[in-house]
């Protein structure tokens, strides 16, 4: 789930852009910022890389009961629901170029803050809604975040990308379903 969320975030980026700067080719990529071997990502040049950097339970949503399928046949463990930090950077060579497109990235979540399946038809049908807010970091925690990059600072903004949720969908319990073999499901009244 977490690379369909991201995916889709790009590609909606992506068409933003292309309105935005007439453009043919694709600006956003998903990727990391260095390759496993250490080396600088050469899929990130003059594009904006979606990198997600932390991810985490949303609290609000915790201690659910496990889910039911059908009519209580079927019992599943509770969906877990993530927030994602995505970071968005601005990977160009020319600087006026990169604050360019931090800007438009800026403006597209601005205006687009939640995605659900109405406003959206690309968004995968396993997503309720996702809600984009942006965050702020201290100049130290900045520091920190392109330190376990592993890269130079990039003109960036990070981003909260809240409930994503996760379900394996194995069943943990098969109950029989009530039928009506002389069980009365409403209690008589009493005389």
């Amino acid at each position: 789930m977490l690379d369909k969320a991201l995916l889709f975030l790009a590609t909606e980026l992506n068409d933003y852009f292309g309105r935005s700067f007439q453009l043919l080719e694709d600006r956003a990529v998903l990727s990391a910022h260095l390759n496993p071997d250490g080396t600088p990502a050469t899929a990130i040049a003059n594009k904006v890389s979606v990198t997600l950097v932390n991810l985490a339970p949303e609290s609000t949503v915790r201690n659910l009961q496990a889910e039911r399928s059908g009519n209580g046949e079927l019992r599943l463990n509770p969906a877990i629901k993530l927030n994602l930090w995505v970071l968005f950077a601005a990977n160009f060579g020319d600087y006026d170029e990169a604050l360019k497109f931090l800007s438009s990235t800026l403006a597209f979540f601005q205006g687009r803050p939640v995605f659900t399946p109405q406003n959206s038809p690309r968004l995968d049908r396993s997503f309720d809604r996702l809600v984009v807010e942006l965050e702020t970091l201290t100049y130290h925690e900045l520091s920190n975040l392109w330190g376990v990059l592993g890269s130079k600072y990039t003109p960036s903004a990070l981003y909260k990308v809240k409930l994503v949720t996760i379900q394996d969908g194995a069943v943990q319990d098969r109950t029989p379903a009530l039928t009506g073999l002389g069980v009365n499901p409403t209690p008589r009244a009493a005389p």
